[in-house]
Protein backbone atom coordinates (compact mmCIF):
# COMPACT_ATOMS: atom_id res chain seq x y z
CA UNK A 1 0.00 0.00 0.00
CA UNK A 2 1.46 3.56 -1.00
CA UNK A 3 -0.42 6.73 0.26
CA UNK A 4 1.29 10.05 -0.92
CA UNK A 5 1.08 13.55 0.49
CA UNK A 6 1.35 17.05 0.01
CA UNK A 7 1.48 20.63 1.65
CA UNK A 8 -1.31 23.27 1.14
CA UNK A 9 -0.70 26.97 0.86
CA UNK A 10 -0.88 27.12 4.45
CA UNK A 11 1.40 24.40 5.16
CA UNK A 12 -0.84 21.29 5.78
CA UNK A 13 -0.95 17.77 4.82
CA UNK A 14 -3.06 16.54 1.80
CA UNK A 15 -3.50 13.07 1.11
CA UNK A 16 -3.85 12.17 -2.63
CA UNK A 17 -4.21 9.17 -4.55
CA UNK A 18 -1.97 6.87 -6.04
CA UNK A 19 -3.13 4.57 -8.80
CA UNK A 20 0.36 4.19 -10.47
CA UNK A 21 3.99 5.45 -10.81
CA UNK A 22 2.76 8.45 -13.00
CA UNK A 23 0.73 9.91 -10.03
CA UNK A 24 4.36 10.44 -8.25
CA UNK A 25 4.74 13.68 -9.21
CA UNK A 26 7.51 15.66 -7.54
CA UNK A 27 5.59 18.44 -5.76
CA UNK A 28 4.44 15.39 -2.60
CA UNK A 29 6.44 15.88 0.23
CA UNK A 30 5.50 12.56 2.16
CA UNK A 31 5.48 9.07 0.63
CA UNK A 32 4.37 6.80 2.93
CA UNK A 33 4.73 2.70 2.10
CA UNK A 34 2.85 0.43 4.19
CA UNK A 35 4.15 -3.36 3.70
CA UNK A 36 4.62 -2.28 -0.43
CA UNK A 37 4.25 -4.64 -3.08
CA UNK A 38 8.04 -4.59 -5.13
CA UNK A 39 5.60 -2.52 -8.01
CA UNK A 40 5.00 -0.04 -5.91
CA UNK A 41 8.80 0.23 -4.65
CA UNK A 42 9.47 0.50 -8.79
CA UNK A 43 7.52 3.38 -8.67
CA UNK A 44 9.10 5.22 -6.51
CA UNK A 45 12.04 4.22 -7.54
CA UNK A 46 10.98 5.11 -11.00
CA UNK A 47 9.55 8.48 -9.69
CA UNK A 48 12.55 9.94 -7.55
CA UNK A 49 15.50 7.27 -7.97
CA UNK A 50 15.47 6.22 -4.22
CA UNK A 51 15.98 2.88 -3.68
CA UNK A 52 14.18 1.37 -0.42
CA UNK A 53 15.06 -1.09 1.70
CA UNK A 54 12.66 -4.58 2.29
CA UNK A 55 10.94 -5.39 5.05
CA UNK A 56 12.89 -7.69 6.28
CA UNK A 57 15.86 -5.75 6.35
CA UNK A 58 14.55 -3.61 8.43
CA UNK A 59 14.24 -6.19 11.25
CA UNK A 60 18.14 -7.57 10.74
CA UNK A 61 19.67 -3.89 10.29
CA UNK A 62 22.20 -3.98 13.22
CA UNK A 63 21.63 -0.94 15.81
CA UNK A 64 25.04 0.70 14.87
CA UNK A 65 23.67 1.33 11.38
CA UNK A 66 20.15 2.56 12.10
CA UNK A 67 20.74 6.57 11.94
CA UNK A 68 22.92 7.70 9.38
CA UNK A 69 23.94 10.10 6.00
CA UNK A 70 24.44 8.47 3.37
CA UNK A 71 27.02 10.17 0.74
CA UNK A 72 24.65 12.14 -0.78
CA UNK A 73 23.60 14.02 1.92
CA UNK A 74 20.26 11.66 2.65
CA UNK A 75 19.43 11.05 6.32
CA UNK A 76 18.52 7.18 7.10
CA UNK A 77 16.61 6.32 10.70
CA UNK A 78 15.28 3.30 11.25
CA UNK A 79 13.24 3.33 15.31
CA UNK A 80 10.94 1.16 16.92
CA UNK A 81 6.53 2.02 17.05
CA UNK A 82 5.20 -0.19 19.97
CA UNK A 83 1.32 -0.93 19.02
CA UNK A 84 -1.32 -3.11 20.49
CA UNK A 85 -2.36 -6.59 18.73
CA UNK A 86 -5.74 -5.58 17.66
CA UNK A 87 -6.18 -9.77 17.24
CA UNK A 88 -5.22 -10.05 21.23
CA UNK A 89 -7.08 -12.91 22.73
CA UNK A 90 -7.28 -13.99 26.52
CA UNK A 91 -6.74 -17.54 25.05
CA UNK A 92 -5.36 -17.08 21.70
CA UNK A 93 -5.39 -20.04 18.78
CA UNK A 94 -1.93 -18.60 17.35
CA UNK A 95 1.15 -17.34 18.88
CA UNK A 96 0.83 -13.52 17.76
CA UNK A 97 -3.16 -13.52 18.98
CA UNK A 98 -1.96 -14.21 22.53
CA UNK A 99 0.82 -11.31 22.42
CA UNK A 100 -1.13 -7.70 23.94
CA UNK A 101 1.33 -5.15 22.05
CA UNK A 102 4.62 -5.87 19.41
CA UNK A 103 7.20 -3.47 18.43
CA UNK A 104 7.50 -2.54 14.77
CA UNK A 105 10.22 -1.15 12.87
CA UNK A 106 9.84 2.14 10.66
CA UNK A 107 12.13 3.84 8.52
CA UNK A 108 12.82 6.93 7.61
CA UNK A 109 14.63 8.22 4.45
CA UNK A 110 14.73 12.09 4.49
CA UNK A 111 16.15 14.64 1.51
CA UNK A 112 15.82 17.77 1.35
CA UNK A 113 12.53 18.15 -0.23
CA UNK A 114 10.91 14.60 0.81
CA UNK A 115 9.91 12.19 3.07
CA UNK A 116 9.91 8.17 2.64
CA UNK A 117 8.40 6.27 5.09
CA UNK A 118 7.95 2.29 5.03
CA UNK A 119 6.70 0.06 7.99
CA UNK A 120 5.04 -3.32 7.54
CA UNK A 121 1.44 -2.56 8.77
CA UNK A 122 -0.72 0.37 9.69
CA UNK A 123 0.10 2.26 12.99
CA UNK A 124 -1.71 4.47 15.41
CA UNK A 125 0.75 6.86 15.85
CA UNK A 126 0.99 7.82 11.99
CA UNK A 127 -2.93 7.46 12.16
CA UNK A 128 -2.93 10.46 14.38
CA UNK A 129 -0.41 12.61 12.93
CA UNK A 130 -2.00 13.00 9.45
CA UNK A 131 -5.41 13.74 11.26
CA UNK A 132 -3.11 16.73 13.56
CA UNK A 133 -1.10 18.13 10.19
CA UNK A 134 -3.84 17.98 8.47
CA UNK A 135 -5.59 20.47 10.77
CA UNK A 136 -2.34 22.20 11.18
CA UNK A 137 -3.02 23.15 14.49
CA UNK A 138 0.27 24.91 15.28
CA UNK A 139 0.44 26.55 11.79
CA UNK A 140 3.90 24.57 10.67
CA UNK A 141 4.96 24.45 7.46
CA UNK A 142 4.76 21.11 6.28
CA UNK A 143 6.33 22.01 2.92
CA UNK A 144 10.02 21.29 4.82
CA UNK A 145 9.50 17.19 5.39
CA UNK A 146 11.78 17.72 8.12
CA UNK A 147 8.40 19.18 10.05
CA UNK A 148 6.98 15.66 9.13
CA UNK A 149 9.81 13.63 10.96
CA UNK A 150 9.21 15.43 13.67
CA UNK A 151 6.21 15.25 13.58
CA UNK A 152 5.82 11.24 13.72
CA UNK A 153 8.51 11.44 16.27
CA UNK A 154 5.70 13.21 18.38
CA UNK A 155 3.11 11.48 17.40
CA UNK A 156 5.04 8.47 18.64
CA UNK A 157 5.71 9.77 21.75
CA UNK A 158 2.45 10.51 22.48
CA UNK A 159 1.21 6.99 21.72
CA UNK A 160 4.14 5.80 24.26
CA UNK A 161 2.65 8.21 26.70
CA UNK A 162 -0.84 6.71 26.40
CA UNK A 163 0.37 3.58 26.76
CA UNK A 164 1.79 3.67 30.19
CA UNK A 165 -1.36 5.80 31.34
CA UNK A 166 -3.36 2.62 30.36
CA UNK A 167 -1.07 0.83 32.33
CA UNK A 168 -1.04 3.04 35.07
CA UNK A 169 -4.82 3.07 35.36
CA UNK A 170 -4.86 -1.05 34.93
CA UNK A 171 -2.05 -1.41 37.73
CA UNK A 172 -4.38 0.76 40.19
CA UNK A 173 -7.41 -1.68 39.35
CA UNK A 174 -5.38 -4.44 40.11
CA UNK A 175 -4.20 -3.07 43.21
CA UNK A 176 -7.48 -2.70 44.45
CA UNK A 177 -8.21 -6.29 43.45
CA UNK A 178 -5.16 -7.80 45.15
CA UNK A 179 -4.87 -5.69 48.48
CA UNK A 180 -8.62 -6.15 48.86
CA UNK A 181 -8.80 -9.18 51.24
CA UNK A 182 -12.67 -10.14 50.91
CA UNK A 183 -12.66 -9.59 46.53
CA UNK A 184 -9.24 -11.53 46.94
CA UNK A 185 -10.48 -14.63 48.68
CA UNK A 186 -13.92 -14.69 47.33
CA UNK A 187 -13.76 -13.26 43.19
CA UNK A 188 -9.78 -13.19 42.59
CA UNK A 189 -8.09 -15.64 40.83
CA UNK A 190 -4.63 -14.78 41.35
CA UNK A 191 -3.23 -17.66 38.96
CA UNK A 192 -5.06 -15.00 36.37
CA UNK A 193 -3.62 -11.94 38.11
CA UNK A 194 0.10 -13.31 37.79
CA UNK A 195 -0.85 -13.40 33.91
CA UNK A 196 -2.51 -10.13 33.45
CA UNK A 197 0.63 -8.71 35.82
CA UNK A 198 3.44 -10.09 33.41
CA UNK A 199 2.02 -9.60 30.02
CA UNK A 200 1.66 -5.78 31.66
CA UNK A 201 5.17 -6.10 32.31
CA UNK A 202 5.94 -7.21 28.97
CA UNK A 203 4.45 -4.24 27.67
CA UNK A 204 6.68 -1.72 29.73
CA UNK A 205 9.68 -3.65 28.71
CA UNK A 206 8.45 -2.82 24.68
CA UNK A 207 8.11 0.81 25.60
CA UNK A 208 10.80 1.02 27.30
CA UNK A 209 12.62 -0.02 24.30
CA UNK A 210 11.08 2.28 22.34
CA UNK A 211 11.58 5.21 24.31
CA UNK A 212 15.40 4.24 25.27
CA UNK A 213 15.62 4.01 20.51
CA UNK A 214 13.46 7.66 20.11
CA UNK A 215 16.15 8.73 23.27
CA UNK A 216 18.79 7.81 20.41
CA UNK A 217 17.09 8.94 17.37
CA UNK A 218 16.71 12.45 19.27
CA UNK A 219 20.48 12.43 20.26
CA UNK A 220 21.43 11.70 16.70
CA UNK A 221 19.06 14.54 15.32
CA UNK A 222 20.99 16.94 17.40
CA UNK A 223 24.03 17.21 16.28
CA UNK A 224 24.85 19.94 14.61
CA UNK A 225 24.92 18.14 11.01
CA UNK A 226 22.34 15.52 11.21
CA UNK A 227 19.53 18.67 10.14
CA UNK A 228 21.68 20.96 8.75
CA UNK A 229 19.68 23.50 10.76
CA UNK A 230 19.35 25.10 14.36
CA UNK A 231 16.13 25.59 13.89
CA UNK A 232 14.73 22.50 14.77
CA UNK A 233 16.92 22.51 18.39
CA UNK A 234 14.50 23.66 20.49
CA UNK A 235 11.67 21.29 19.59
CA UNK A 236 14.44 18.62 19.73
CA UNK A 237 15.09 19.61 23.51
CA UNK A 238 11.39 19.22 24.15
CA UNK A 239 11.17 16.35 22.49
CA UNK A 240 13.87 14.69 24.96
CA UNK A 241 12.74 15.84 28.12
CA UNK A 242 9.22 14.29 27.43
CA UNK A 243 11.24 11.01 26.99
CA UNK A 244 13.26 11.42 29.90
CA UNK A 245 10.00 11.80 31.91
CA UNK A 246 8.22 9.09 30.26
CA UNK A 247 11.46 6.46 30.65
CA UNK A 248 11.02 7.79 34.77
CA UNK A 249 7.63 6.75 34.20
CA UNK A 250 7.95 3.70 33.05
CA UNK A 251 10.48 2.58 35.52
CA UNK A 252 8.14 3.63 38.01
CA UNK A 253 5.20 1.28 36.39
CA UNK A 254 7.89 -1.53 36.20
CA UNK A 255 8.06 -1.14 39.79
CA UNK A 256 4.59 -1.02 40.92
CA UNK A 257 4.25 -4.33 38.22
CA UNK A 258 6.80 -5.72 40.47
CA UNK A 259 5.54 -5.10 43.57
CA UNK A 260 2.32 -6.96 43.05
CA UNK A 261 3.39 -9.70 41.28
CA UNK A 262 5.59 -10.11 44.44
CA UNK A 263 2.28 -9.95 46.27
CA UNK A 264 0.47 -11.86 44.76
CA UNK A 265 2.80 -14.57 44.64
CA UNK A 266 3.09 -14.23 48.54
CA UNK A 267 -0.87 -14.75 48.52
CA UNK A 268 -0.70 -18.12 46.46
CA UNK A 269 2.07 -19.37 48.79
CA UNK A 270 0.27 -18.19 51.92
CA UNK A 271 -2.83 -20.15 50.51
CA UNK A 272 -1.00 -23.37 49.57
CA UNK A 273 0.59 -23.01 53.44
CA UNK A 274 -2.54 -22.78 54.91
CA UNK A 275 -4.05 -26.01 52.58
CA UNK A 276 -0.86 -28.15 52.83
CA UNK A 277 -1.40 -27.11 57.32
CA UNK A 278 -5.06 -28.35 57.38
CA UNK A 279 -4.13 -31.53 55.91
CA UNK A 280 -1.01 -31.93 58.22
CA UNK A 281 -3.37 -30.94 61.22
CA UNK A 282 -6.73 -33.57 59.53
CA UNK A 283 -4.35 -36.74 60.80
CA UNK A 284 -3.58 -35.38 64.20
CA UNK A 285 -7.24 -35.09 64.73
CA UNK A 286 -8.12 -38.12 63.74
CA UNK A 287 -4.86 -39.72 65.37
CA UNK A 288 -6.80 -40.46 68.99
CA UNK A 289 -10.09 -41.77 67.46
CA UNK A 290 -8.57 -44.21 65.30
CA UNK A 291 -6.33 -45.23 68.39
CA UNK A 292 -9.55 -45.98 70.35
CA UNK A 293 -11.01 -47.82 67.19
CA UNK A 294 -8.22 -49.57 67.01
CA UNK A 295 -8.14 -51.10 70.62
CA UNK A 296 -11.67 -51.82 70.85
CA UNK A 297 -11.54 -53.67 67.14
CA UNK A 298 -9.08 -56.21 68.93
CA UNK A 299 -10.10 -59.23 69.27
CA UNK A 300 -10.32 -59.90 73.30
CA UNK A 301 -12.52 -59.94 76.06
CA UNK A 302 -10.52 -57.73 79.11
CA UNK A 303 -11.25 -54.18 77.56
CA UNK A 304 -13.99 -52.05 79.23
CA UNK A 305 -16.95 -51.22 77.60
CA UNK A 306 -16.71 -53.63 75.10
CA UNK A 307 -19.86 -55.95 75.57
CA UNK A 308 -23.30 -54.57 75.28
CA UNK A 309 -24.99 -51.99 73.91
CA UNK A 310 -24.41 -49.13 76.46
CA UNK A 311 -20.86 -50.03 76.35
CA UNK A 312 -21.07 -49.45 72.62
CA UNK A 313 -22.66 -46.21 73.34
CA UNK A 314 -19.90 -45.18 75.73
CA UNK A 315 -17.45 -45.98 73.45
CA UNK A 316 -18.63 -43.57 70.49
CA UNK A 317 -18.84 -40.75 73.18
CA UNK A 318 -15.79 -41.56 73.87
CA UNK A 319 -14.33 -41.41 69.78
CA UNK A 320 -16.16 -38.10 69.27
CA UNK A 321 -14.95 -36.52 72.57
CA UNK A 322 -11.49 -37.11 71.14
CA UNK A 323 -11.98 -35.91 68.14
CA UNK A 324 -14.05 -32.84 69.15
CA UNK A 325 -11.30 -31.91 71.76
CA UNK A 326 -8.18 -31.45 69.30
CA UNK A 327 -10.62 -29.94 67.31
CA UNK A 328 -11.72 -27.23 69.69
CA UNK A 329 -7.70 -26.89 70.76
CA UNK A 330 -6.59 -26.46 67.43
CA UNK A 331 -9.32 -23.39 66.78
CA UNK A 332 -8.36 -21.94 70.08
CA UNK A 333 -4.84 -22.09 68.99
CA UNK A 334 -5.94 -20.75 65.32
CA UNK A 335 -4.74 -23.15 63.94
CA UNK A 336 -7.75 -23.83 61.80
Amino acid sequence: MLEAFYATERGSLEDTTINGGFDLHQDLVWIDLIAPSHEEQQWVLDAYNQDLPTLKSLEDISSSARFYRDDDGILHISTYFLTKNKNYQVEGNSEDSSILATVQTVAFILHKNRLFTMRGEKLVAFRAFRARARRNDYEIDYKEPTWILLGLLEAKLDELADILEDIHRDLEKYSTEVLNNRHREQILDLDDMITRLAQLEDILGKAQLCLIDLRRVLTFLSRPRALGSHIYDGDIRELSEDVRSLVEHDAFLFQKVRFLLDTTSGFINTEQNDTIRRFSILPSMLAPPMLIASIYGMNTEVLPFAHGTTSFLIVCAILVAFFIGPMIYFRWKKWI
